[in-house]
């Protein structure tokens, strides 16, 4: 984890929840013991994920608790109000699935559900990094080739979420958001092919000089055109628009327009 950590379970106060019988009462140290080492693996497995725990569990304490709220099936992950991260177990589930605690899908819940002070969400996070940044240099150096300059491409992601988050919270949109704007501006690449500007000299030179501060930006408007958004050209800058309705709907479509602006 690259700092200092402690485990600190309460053994009296978990083992009440197991069954007469059963591993969790003959055994309790035993299966506390398991718990933990599963939960190191798998942490040990996952490393991408320790610089998000190191902050939200601020008091490096590996914690068990009761999962009171019914967040996960049999276990996963949560993190408590005093900065520690919990293996949380059902409350008639207790020594069931024990690897399955810390396995990267209950992580990764557990971490978005974390009070956080972060802009985005962690899934939103997530998928700008897995989603959108591997990929975005190409999308730029398509552009590049078709227009003959160099392009500045701004996603404004912080301002999208915050506009989406108004109208879709509850749904996964966050886990889309790298994904989908980076396929917004794959659509202008194609949009661009498909009406020739990669060998029309003077359309290259059209929307060269129309876009005299080099950049193209991705923005979120209550309302706009077309079925999934539309192109539009402001003060030098390309801006590829949707509004929260269409977000996702058609975005191979969103620049069709572009011909409409030179």
């Amino acid at each position: 984890m690259g700092v200092d950590w402690k485990i600190d379970i309460d053994a009296l106060a978990v083992v009440p929840y197991g069954a007469e019988g059963p591993w969790a009462r003959e055994s309790p140290g035993s299966m506390i013991a398991n718990y933990v080492e599963e939960a190191v693996k798998e942490l040990e497995r996952n490393p991408k994920y320790h610089d998000e725990i190191n902050k939200l569990a601020s008091a490096h304490v590996l914690t068990m608790d009761v999962d009171e709220e019914e967040t996960f099936d049999a276990c996963g992950a949560k993190f408590t109000s005093d900065g520690k991260l919990a293996i949380v177990f059902g409350a008639d589930r207790l020594g069931s699935n024990t690897g399955d605690a810390f396995w990267h899908k209950n992580l990764e819940k557990g971490i978005s559900l974390a009070p956080s002070t972060d802009a985005l969400s962690f899934y939103a996070r997530k998928g700008i990094r897995e989603d959108y940044e591997p990929d975005i240099a190409d999308v730029q150096s398509e552009l590049k080739d078709i227009i003959k300059k160099d392009l500045t491409l701004v996603p404004n992601f912080e301002e999208t979420y915050k506009k989406l988050k108004l109208t879709k919270e509850g749904t996964d949109f966050d886990q889309y958001l790298g994904a989908f704007i980076l396929n917004y501006f794959r659509g202008l690449v194609s949009t661009l092919k498909w009406r020739k500007f990669d060998s029309d000299d003077m359309l290259q030179e059209a929307l060269s000089e129309a876009l005299e501060k080099g950049e193209v930006h991705f923005r979120i408007l209550d309302k706009v055109e077309g079925s999934s958004g539309e192109a539009a050209i402001e003060d030098g800058i390309l801006y590829l628009q949707t509004s929260p309705d269409k977000w996702g709907s058609n975005i191979d479509d969103i620049s069709n327009n572009i011909m409409d602006l030179l």
